[in-house]
């Protein structure tokens, strides 16, 4: 550590008693504090030699934090149960008799999903029917089909809360099966342009025994 000096007196220096040179060596030395300066004349008294001993510095006790309590985990939200569905899609003719998925309870919503990914007209085939909380009318249709041999991919909707003209959706239920027709809007793109169109259609589903 650098020395410190520290000028003490009566009076200012060079008056009376001259400059007095205190030196601090270190943290916990004695610190001696001694007249310095050259008498102002024949009956100068030196300055008595004063020694001043630092008191030791408080002991703080460290006292272990208290250990982090551990967060909760937060409890995951319970996922629905899933049971096994088929089914088929018909629009004008059969689209696919392979229809395969599940039968799930998805927010409130009963929620069909089915798909055939190996369908000899459209390469991909996927449905997604929601019906509504008491399972006796349909909320929404969302299909999608990959593309066709002239090039076309195909968008199938339908919208209870937002009906376009000329669309339906009549739900019929016998057990776990579901059968829902009437006729949805179709947007067929190729190269870029897409047009809209309303088509008939009908598919059916078979939930798989058990609560979903």
């Amino acid at each position: 550590m650098a020395d410190h000096v520290q000028k003490v007196g009566r009076r200012p220096a060079a008056r009376r008693w001259g400059s007095a040179c205190a030196v601090v060596l270190g943290t916990g030395l004695a610190v001696t504090l001694a007249a310095c300066a050259t008498p102002a004349s024949s009956s100068f008294t030196p300055k008595p030699i004063e020694t001043i001993t630092p008191s030791a510095p408080p002991t703080v006790s460290a006292t272990p934090s208290e250990a982090p309590t551990s967060a909760s985990a937060t409890p995951t939200a319970t996922q629905a149960k899933a049971v096994k569905a088929t089914g088929t899609l018909a629009i004008y003719m059969t689209v696919t008799k392979k229809l395969a998925g599940t039968c799930r309870t998805v927010s409130g919503a009963p929620t069909i999903t089915l798909a055939d990914h190996d369908n000899e007209w459209y390469g991909t085939v996927d449905l997604t029917v929601v019906l509504d909380s008491s399972r006796s009318s349909v909320a929404s249709i969302d299909g999608a089909f990959g593309e066709d041999s002239e090039g076309f991919t195909w968008k199938l909707g339908y919208s209870a809360s937002d009906a376009a003209k000329g669309t339906s959706a009549a739900l019929t239920t016998s057990g776990s099966s579901f059968t829902v027709s009437g006729k949805l809007t179709a947007k067929e793109t190729r190269d870029g342009k897409t047009t809209t169109e309303l088509l008939p259609y009908k598919i059916t589903a078979k939930c798989a025994a058990g609560a979903w």
